[in-house]
C-alpha cells in the first residue's frame, strides 16, 4: 500500500512539474510572438519637421553612390575623403536618420600627412550630410571644427558618378585664438573635383 501511495505521490509531482513547465513554456511562446513595438519607417526625402521615435529611411539608395573615396588635388595638396552612410540619431529631437559622414586626410606635395579625422568615431565626424538641395542635385554637409565651420556642397560631374564637384562656402575668414585648431585650415575652401577610388 505505501509502494502504491509513493507511486501515486511521484507520478503526481512529475505531473504538476510537466504542467507548470508547459505553462511557462507557453507564456514564453506567446510573449515572444506578439510583435514588439517597431520603429516607423519614413522616406528621407519626406518634408517638414521630424517625427519623434521615428526613422528617415534612404529607401531609394540615393546616397549610396557617394559612399566611397574620394581623391582631389587643390593649392599643391591633396585631399582623401571617405564617405560612409550611417544610421545617425539626432539626439535633439530623438530621430534616426540615414546620413552621410565624411572622414578625410590632407596630405602635402610630398604625400605627408598634413592632418586626418580617420581616427575619429563616426559620431565624431566633422563632416555630416544634412539633405539634398536643388530637386536631389546637390548634396549638402555641414562641416564643424573647433575653429571653424561651414557647408560643403557636392554633385556629380558625370553620369557614371564617378567624379564629384566640391565646394565649400563659410562665413569665417580669420580665427583669432588658435590654441585649440589644427596647424592650418584643414578644410579646402577651394572649388575642386574629387575622383572615386
Amino acid at each position: 500500500m505505501k509502494m502504491a501511495n509513493l507511486k501515486k505521490n511521484c507520478a503526481h509531482k512529475i505531473k504538476n512539474y510537466i504542467m507548470k513547465n508547459l505553462l511557462l513554456l507557453f507564456i514564453v511562446f506567446v510573449s515572444c510572438s506578439y510583435p514588439k513595438a517597431q520603429e516607423q519607417i519614413i522616406p528621407l526625402e519626406t518634408k517638414g519637421g521630424r517625427t519623434a521615435g521615428a526613422y528617415y529611411k534612404d529607401l531609394d539608395n540615393e546616397l549610396s553612390p557617394f559612399v566611397g573615396t574620394w581623391k582631389g588635388t587643390f593649392q599643391d595638396k591633396t585631399f582623401i575623403i571617405t564617405f560612409y552612410k550611417i544610421k545617425y540619431y539626432n539626439s535633439l529631437s530623438d530621430y534616426f536618420q540615414d546620413s552621410i559622414i565624411g572622414k578625410y586626410k590632407l596630405l602635402d606635395s610630398n604625400g605627408s600627412e598634413l592632418y586626418s579625422t580617420y581616427n575619429l568615431a563616426d559620431n565624431k565626424a566633422k563632416i555630416l550630410s544634412i539633405g539634398f538641395k536643388n530637386y536631389k542635385t546637390k548634396l549638402w554637409f555641414s562641416f564643424t571644427d573647433k575653429c571653424i565651420e561651414g557647408d560643403i556642397l557636392i554633385h556629380f560631374t558625370n553620369v557614371e558618378k564617378n567624379q564629384i564637384y566640391w565646394k565649400y562656402i563659410t562665413d569665417q575668414t580669420i580665427v583669432t585664438n588658435t590654441a585649440n585648431c589644427a596647424p592650418f585650415n584643414e578644410m579646402p575652401r577651394d572649388e575642386f573635383i574629387l575622383n572615386k577610388q
